[in-house]
């Protein structure tokens, strides 16, 4: 299993002279907090990490791991990001994909992920968690017997709550996401392409796609703002 880190967001809104992955918290930049996690779950001697090239240099001055570069130039979504990784990533593979903003997921959360994966052969394996508030996540439906039936990017929730949501982590089968990613269509008020895209596909394919559900709301936490940093920092220290 081989982690990709996506993390070529540049955090305009956290007003930062640094691209947001590279932004410390406790001392250190949030994508090797991320990275940190990502090797002990995947057992792995190596990740992707997908960048923006114009900082490949900021990357590898901070970056203390062993890890190789994808470079996504223009931000065009998340199975953008995510193609640009896929020629590092041997055939056969399963593939870890993280958010080099989303470091308040738990080690805990994705060992179960994992677990469920290796278990249960899933094709997809994601995490979400359940909510009384609405989130701009992909939204999670399931049926009587917990199987995952709709996996729809920014839906609104047209039910009562408690609502599923998609929250980042996820691993994809390298072959899955090959059948499916050269068939996305941009998303018509963003132009990007989103990995909650290929779900939704694999879903209708009646691929085997599974779902292990956190219970900490503050693994919901993107790292976005100014405000969002604060936040995470206090988290941290608890």
């Amino acid at each position: 299993m081989i982690p990709v880190i996506l993390a070529a967001g540049m955090g305009k809104r956290l007003k930062s002279s640094v691209p947001k992955p590279l932004v410390k918290l406790k001392g250190r930049p949030m994508v090797m907090h991320v990275l940190e996690k990502a090797f002990e779950v995947s057992k792995c001697d190596r990740a992707v990490v997908v960048i923006n090239p114009d900082f490949e240099r900021d990357f590898a001055d901070n970056i203390a791991f062993p890890v190789s570069y994808a470079y996504q130039e223009t931000p065009r979504g998340t199975a953008d990001a995510l193609q640009k990784a896929l020629e590092l990533i041997p055939e056969g593979e399963d593939i870890l994909v993280l958010y080099a903003d989303l470091i308040l997921i738990s080690q805990e959360s994705l060992n179960s992920l994992v677990e469920l994966h290796n278990e249960s052969s899933c094709d997809i394996t994601f995490l979400s968690g359940i909510s009384q508030e609405k989130y701009p996540y992909a939204l999670v439906e399931r049926d009587e017997n917990d199987r995952v039936v709709s996996f729809e990017e920014k839906k609104v929730p047209d039910f009562d709550p408690p609502w599923e949501f998609y929250i980042g982590p996820i691993i994809l089968k390298k072959s899955v996401v090959e059948t499916f990613i050269h068939a996305l269509k941009p998303n018509k008020s963003t132009g990007e392409i989103y990995i909650s895209d290929i779900v939704s596909m694999a879903v209708a394919d009646n691929k085997i796609v599974c779902g292990f559900r956190t219970s900490n709301t503050d693994e919901f936490l993107g790292v976005n703002t100014p405000e969002d940093l604060k936040n995470a920092e206090r988290f941290l220290r608890e």
